[in-house]
């Protein structure tokens, strides 16, 4: 059994860049674990203004229906203020990251490229702190997987989705992915029905555009492993093999 650790800024996160990943981690039986280093206080809900407690209230109400969309059971919340995690001192967010590696023991670690998939300073922030904490641990065989964005998706789903401002001036930064995972029928509804849950945040888009784009945009996710030398593009039609992906992918 692997056990994999997915390290992540705001509820959503985790079912946006990832969703599929963590519910084919799940189906095989492996151990999921994910952190969220904020409650989402910063957002808005539904598009309009809200007091940071009554939506850190909704938005952990929703973390908890997404995740067991996924079929994920382990969660750690370390409430750390969101929009301002770059403002946190590093050492402090280091060591509680820190703590969860050797809590957890996870084989893989998931979270943002260097970019945070939108630009958001939150998620670059935390990209480094995961690094540096992984440094510190100091465990070789551990493994470290960066969600990211490829050309295609950039050029099919940005443009719509910052009609909401999603990311970034500048971003996302494009890397040639290791691993481009396609979800199959399964996977694919188990990360809709995620997505969905995250009512507060999603019900705009699936509003605007349907149910059909939603699918679209969220049937493929790629990833980066930042510490290999051989920087070969794995393409996986269906379910994705989390142990290793170079040598256990298997096809629908």
């Amino acid at each position: 059994m692997t056990t994999i650790l997915g390290i992540w800024a705001h509820p959503d996160d985790e079912a946006f860049v990832a969703g599929g990943f963590l519910a084919d981690a799940v189906r095989r039986g492996d151990r999921v674990v994910c952190m969220h280093m904020t409650s989402g206080e910063g957002g808005l809900l539904d598009r309009q203004p809200c007091p940071p407690e009554t939506l850190a209230r909704v938005r952990r109400h929703e973390l908890q229906d997404s995740l067991a969309s996924l079929g994920v059971e382990e969660q750690r919340s370390l409430a750390y203020p969101d929009g301002y995690l770059d403002h946190v001192p590093v050492d402090d967010v280091v060591a509680r990251i820190y703590d969860a590696l050797v809590e957890v023991q996870p084989d893989l670690i998931l979270t943002f490229g260097r970019d945070g998939f939108t630009g958001h300073p939150d998620h670059r922030s935390l990209s480094a702190n995961v690094t540096t904490a992984l440094e510190v641990w100091n465990q070789p065989e551990a493994r470290l997987y960066h969600a990211v964005v490829s050309t295609e998706w950039k050029d099919r789903f940005v443009p719509p989705l910052n009609e909401f401002e999603v990311f970034w001036p500048g971003y996302p930064v494009c890397t040639s992915s290791d691993t481009t995972l396609h979800l199959d029928d399964e996977l694919l509804d188990a990360k809709v029905e995620a997505l969905r849950a995250n009512t507060s945040q999603m019900k705009p888009f699936f509003d605007a555009y349907g149910d059909d784009f939603m699918r679209a945009m969220a049937s493929t996710e790629h990833f980066w492993l930042p510490d290999r030398v051989d920087h070969r593009i794995q393409e996986i039609d269906g379910v994705a093999s989390t142990v290793d992906f170079e040598h256990n992918a298997r096809a629908a």
